[in-house]
């Protein structure tokens, strides 16, 4: 039996319709992540939330971060949806979207979303890194994995990944915001991302934001994010009655 749930008011979506309501066109612009997406992870997710103003389309990676990107879509009805990106990018490529008699849509699989999103709003931005940073910082991550594989002798896939997963961890970056919050720091995990992903342009930079428990790298065509444990949220430090640090 195919389960149907309401998206908004007056609207439904069941597991053999249109998870996007007739709305393909809204999403057309997001297809260049979902394609990135593709290529890391063929079996990725995305889930896409649309808005009277925008479409916004989220991709966990292998990585285990998130990777966004928002755009226009004027008049869209809202949704709140999962499915898998190939299926998605499928669909749009091959001209089906506009002929949905011709292939079924890709299926709803919003159970099999089980990480957090990230706020679309309360944002604080605390520094703006320039593009040749974080390049640099990529590039030197990508030249101690290469010595790190020869130093070992790449004795096996498993101890592979652990190095991998060690270095992708290692803090890069670290930012401070005036003295009021705790410096935040920044693994080479997110910057990895940008960068595979294509959303950081030549000339460009990326801004470091905040909100809770989650950090915002947001680049020219995208951003990444990171949830961080709750002990591990920017707290103002305290001095006193009146005298924040």
């Amino acid at each position: 039996m195919n389960a149907c749930r309401t998206e908004h008011p007056g609207g439904t979506t069941c597991g053999n319709a249109d998870p996007l309501g007739g709305q393909a066109a809204s999403v057309r612009d997001l297809a260049p992540l979902l394609r990135r997406s593709v290529e890391l992870d063929p079996l990725s997710l995305v889930r896409i939330r649309l808005t009277t103003a925008s479409a916004r389309a989220l991709v966990r990676l292998p990585f285990g971060v998130l990777a966004g990107r928002t755009v226009r879509a004027d008049g869209a009805r809202p949704v709140d949806t999962t499915v898998g990106c190939a299926d998605l990018l499928a669909w749009l490529d091959g001209g089906r979207a506009e002929t949905p008699e011709a292939s079924p849509a890709p299926a709803a699989r919003d159970v099999e979303w089980r990480a957090g999103t990230p706020p679309t709003g309360g944002w604080r931005r605390i520094e703006t890194v320039p593009d040749d940073v974080i390049r640099g910082l990529v590039r030197s991550g990508s030249l101690a994995l290469t010595a790190a594989a020869v130093r070992e002798g790449v004795p096996g896939a498993q101890l592979r990944a652990v190095v991998a997963d060690a270095l992708l961890d290692s803090v890069v970056l670290t930012v401070t915001a005036g003295g009021t919050w705790p410096a935040t720091q920044i693994s080479l995990r997110p910057l990895s991302a940008l960068t595979r992903l294509g959303f950081l342009p030549r000339g460009s930079h990326v801004a470091i934001d905040l909100a809770g428990r989650w950090i915002r790298l947001a680049a020219e065509y995208g951003s990444v994010y990171i949830e961080r444990p709750l002990s591990l949220q920017a707290i103002p430090r305290y001095s006193g009655p009146g005298h924040p640090r």
